[in-house]
């Protein structure tokens, strides 16, 4: 059941002249994964993950894509989001029934995330991680190496799950520091899947953030200094056999907290603000068609609440919202269920995108333009 998926090497940053970290290999990681990409265009649907071994290392850009035209050519994606939306996956969607595509938020969780791979491992299912930036840690991004390595896929969650940063004021600051979530959680995947071990780790968040690693990052600091990071962990890459083409990972998928701001009483003018930066990112929206209903605050511990949304929703079909910290036992008996149901499939995400807009998240990123803004939500500095 289980298609492994595509790792996509896209975002740019620029460079800045810091002082170098010791030369090192690139990690063997990266270039399983690399091999992992190559193999997943050719090979048929698999029952179990199989390891990959160590290749040289080449950029993933220029292998061919299952739904993507070979690049030269014209991208073919139609994104017909919602009006007023970006491009991505929505409430309102249409979705193949029993098609399903996992998502887990909130983590890494150095205790409860294991858990949960351990559960997909066991069914070879792939999920989405929408991770949050602040928890990836020395003592957590082994488990960011972890989900690319079974075969998953990462997003953003913003770095501090700020869920009211679309509610601010209509505002050129606003849209910085939305982006500047996004942008330092893409920052802190990257310094996770480069890591060799905790030291090292250590070392390259300072060396990113001037700040002792593992210190939380202030909503000013990520909106005034955001492109700083940049620079400097561009310098980083470079140093360790990167560029702008070949990256360590492309963050293409993001979700906002909460569903803010297109679940509750968010106005057009704050969708406008949320999505000038999404675009400006180049990210992909992700919202969901069910849930687990985890984050209930009355129920979120009823084992049959939690077990039969996720039974109702995977037969439905679309893309189904789950918590890293969801109750282990529901989690086991409904990814159960899923396995033995003939009628349930679990996809990457990578294929939806694929079947929702033509062609695959490479080229939907390419084509992704920032929205017209209308004449009455003009942002202000």
């Amino acid at each position: 059941m289980k298609k492994i998926p595509l790792l996509l090497l896209l975002a740019s940053v620029g460079c800045a002249a810091n002082a170098p970290l010791p030369p090192a290999a690139t990690p063997p990681l990266i270039d399983a994964l690399v091999r992992k990409t190559e193999a997943a265009v050719a090979r048929a649907p698999v029952t179990a993950a199989v390891p990959a071994p160590p290749v040289q290392k080449v950029s993933a850009l220029s292998a061919p894509q299952p739904g993507v035209e070979p690049r030269g050519s014209a991208p073919s994606c139609h994104l017909d989001a919602p009006k007023d939306s970006p491009a991505g996956f929505y409430s309102g969607d249409e979705w193949p029934k029993g098609e399903v595509v996992l998502t887990f938020d909130d983590g890494p969780h150095p205790s409860i995330t294991p858990k949960v791979l351990d559960l997909l491992q066991k069914h070879h299912f792939p999920a989405t991680f929408f991770l949050v930036g602040h928890n990836i840690r020395r003592d957590t991004y082994r488990l960011v190496q972890r989900m690319i390595a079974e075969g998953h896929t990462l997003g953003s969650h913003t770095y501090n799950h700020d869920v009211g940063m679309a509610k601010r004021g209509i505002t050129e600051r606003s849209v910085e520091y939305i982006r500047g979530q996004h942008e330092t959680t893409r920052i802190l995947i990257e310094i996770a899947l480069l890591a060799r071990s905790d030291d090292d780790f250590d070392r390259m968040f300072e060396r990113v953030f001037q700040k002792k690693s593992g210190t939380y990052l202030s909503a000013s600091s990520l909106r005034t200094d955001w492109r700083a990071f940049a620079e400097r962990h561009a310098q980083i890459l470079s140093e360790r056999g990167y560029s702008q083409e070949h990256r360590p990972y492309a963050l293409v998928y993001s979700r906002p907290p909460a569903g803010t701001p297109y679940l509750g009483m968010s106005d057009a003018p704050h969708k406008v603000l949320y999505e000038t930066a999404l675009s400006r990112a180049k990210l992909i929206n992700v919202m969901w068609s069910g849930e687990s209903g985890d984050a209930d605050q009355q129920r979120k511990h009823d084992y049959g609440f939690l077990t039969g949304n996720l039974r109702r929703f995977s037969q439905k079909g679309g893309v189904i919202l789950i918590h890293d910290y969801i109750r282990h036992d529901a989690l086991k008996s409904a990814l159960e269920r899923m396995d033995k149901d003939g009628n349930v499939n679990v996809v990457p995400i990578e294929k939806a995108v694929t079947d929702r807009f033509g062609c695959g998240a490479e080229d939907v990123w390419a084509t992704l333009r920032a929205p017209e803004k209308p004449e009455a939500v003009a942002l202000s500095r």
